[in-house]
């Protein structure tokens, strides 16, 4: 009867216990029903499930900085020969004005990749304008420029030679003439206007010029003339200025510029008109 206790007692307590493991709604193998899969311990959970070991993606990833690289740049001219003191004029994603030393080198440091354009001055030579890449790999970009010289400037023209002198032609005896007494032997009578030629020489004419009519406007261009009035009332335009003038009158009319004569009044407007400055006209007669 003891033993019958004792045997009920311990099957009594291992029951008790194995109920105590098993977890209401789970089976005896311990796995929760309706479940498919355990559950994942603690720190085991997969990026982006919002487990604790979800990397944080706020922050941006650091750009790396731009590559560059150097440019040598050689100018020479036709020959070969280096030119030094070339002025370097650089354009593009990087700008600067650099010059050749004395082996016609010249060295631009940090250029990024891209396409530029430089320009080469020098004196004595033609300015060159060239575009070249630049792939920046670590080595050094070459660039090899001739510059052509340039051409020599046009000779300037000729002084224009002097007037050759009129040295040697004969300057002709002296003339001596009595207006009024000449007058009385070539007047002019009912014409509108008379020349009388009264010395002609290799730099000069002068002529007695008698007015019925006026002179119209006209020009000397490489002779001055002199008008001294004689007689009569009459006036002299030279340029825009007219002035009246009468026996005594004297008038400067410089070469290259317009004038005219009017007379007026009932008598004839006598002058003496003097061209200084050229030789009397070819076949031209003085008056006795």
């Amino acid at each position: 009867m003891k033993r019958f206790a004792t045997v009920a007692l311990a099957a009594w307590i291992s029951q008790g216990l194995l109920m105590a493991q098993t977890a209401p709604g789970q089976q005896s193998g311990g796995t929760p029903q309706g479940a498919t899969g355990s559950r994942p311990a603690a720190g085991t959970g997969r990026q982006g499930d919002g487990g604790p070991t979800a990397k944080a993606t706020t922050g941006k990833a650091a750009i790396p900085p731009a590559r560059t690289t150097s440019v040598r740049v050689s100018v020479h001219d036709p020959n070969g020969e280096s030119l030094d003191g070339v002025r370097l004029i650089l354009s593009g994603s990087a700008e600067g004005e650099y010059s050749t030393a004395a082996a016609g080198t010249a060295v631009l440091p940090n250029i990024k990749d891209g396409m530029y354009r430089i320009r080469c001055e020098r004196d004595g030579f033609i300015t060159l304008e060239r575009e070249f890449p630049v792939h920046s790999a670590g080595a050094l970009t070459p660039v090899d420029i001739v510059l052509t010289p340039a051409p020599p400037p046009p000779a300037p023209p000729p002084a224009p030679k002097p007037a050759a002198p009129l040295a040697g032609a004969p300057a002709g005896p002296p003339v001596n003439v009595n207006i009024p007494d000449f007058l009385d032997t070539n007047f002019i009578g009912r014409d509108p206007m008379k020349e009388s030629i009264l010395a002609c020489k290799p730099a000069e004419t002068v002529r007695l010029l008698q007015l019925r009519d006026g002179v119209a406007e006209h020009v000397h261009d490489k002779v001055d003339e002199v008008l001294y009035v004689v007689a009569g009332d009459g006036a002299v335009r030279v340029g825009s200025q007219t002035m009246a003038v009468r026996a005594g009158s004297l008038a400067v009319v410089p070469q290259g510029v317009a004038h005219a004569i009017e007379r007026r009044g009932k008598n004839p407007l006598v002058v003496v008109s003097t061209l200084s400055g050229g030789p009397c006209r070819a076949g031209a007669q003085v008056s006795q």
